[in-house]
């Protein structure tokens, strides 16, 4: 069982006893919405119903609003819509990330067998991933989940593996999780000559960071915690994590900075900020940057044409 799946099992398992519940107004919204895409895709509640794998009268319930879904039937109901379940329950508040944030001329992609899509995808699954939990702890009236973490690089390690679950499914089979061991991106032998990669997750301006130096390929995330609308103020910390910048590259032994406490548990092996800066940018969010100048000015100038031209269409 992954990360995700744990999280999600211990928060939302199905014995009533452990669940809160959905207010009225909340109930009534979620059915409404189920119903409206559900007549959206002209199909009837029976064809809903049978794809669910749920009764038509508890689907009834639910569009009623008469009915709290659990989660396992809001994710089934969900993928019977052909939505994620964030669209489905909070539609409003649907997050994505924007394909002009992507550098796509970086040099990097020379050397993996994917491109900016992957990245785009894995930012992807972090947030749908994320947003489903979040609203399992919404459905129990609990806060979000970095709000749940003693210490946030619990909530960097769920980042990680969700972006590189993103990063695998759009890897056209070329590549698999390896859950637990390095690297976190493994081969799946269906060709030859697919590097590993190791994806590394940081907040704010702060390097990443492992137990032991170990070269290599690496993908580096880097966060922000503002607000679930996205509004940022430097120094101060919200409970949504956003993903501000993407890097990718590769890292020598002796470029991480390294420390040895006494006893084990005190061995860190950090990345020189150079060696972080020689890294290609791939995705850069310009309106989350936690920087006062940001360093890579090409990445930055980049992305802010590529916005401009956006916001430009528009009109």
């Amino acid at each position: 069982m992954d990360i995700y799946e744990t999280i999600v099992s211990i928060i939302f398992n199905d014995t009533q006893s452990s669940r809160g519940n959905m207010d009225d107004e909340f109930k009534q919204k979620l059915g409404n919405r189920i119903k409206e895409l559900r007549e959206l895709q002209n199909s009837s509640l029976e064809e809903v119903a049978e794809k669910a794998d749920i009764h038509r009268t508890t689907l009834g319930k639910i569009e009623r609003g008469n009915r709290e879904p659990s989660i396992s039937i809001a994710l089934r109901i969900a993928e019977a819509l052909d939505v994620t379940v964030t669209e489905l329950v909070n539609p409003d508040s649907f997050r994505t990330p924007k394909e002009e944030h992507v550098v796509s001329n970086a040099d990097i992609y020379d050397k993996v067998p994917f491109g900016e899509a992957a990245v785009l995808r894995g930012i992807e699954e972090t947030y749908e991933n994320l947003d489903t939990i979040d609203f399992a702890f919404q459905r129990r009236g609990a806060e979000p989940l970095a709000e749940q973490f003693d210490e946030y690089s619990a909530l960097s390690t769920v980042i990680g593996e969700f972006f590189a679950t993103g990063v695998a499914s759009a890897s056209d089979g070329l590549y698999e999780v390896n859950a637990g061991d390095f690297p976190d991106l493994i081969s799946t032998g269906k060709k030859e000559g697919i590097p590993g990669i190791e994806v590394k997750v940081a907040m704010e301006k702060n390097m990443p960071e492992g137990h032991l130096p170990k070269p290599g390929m690496y993908i580096v995330i880097r966060y922000i915690l503002a607000d679930r609308d996205k509004n940022y103020v430097k120094g101060e910390r919200g409970d949504t994590a956003w993903v501000w910048e993407v890097r990718m590259g590769e890292i020598e032994e002796d470029q991480f900075n390294k420390s040895d406490t006494k006893g084990d548990s005190g061995k860190t092996a950090t990345f020189s900020a150079d060696a972080l800066w020689d890294f290609d940018c791939v995705y850069l969010d310009p309106e989350l940057i936690p920087y006062s100048r940001y360093k890579d000015k090409g990445a930055l100038a980049e992305v802010q044409g590529q916005q401009q031209l956006s916001e430009g269409s528009t009109h």
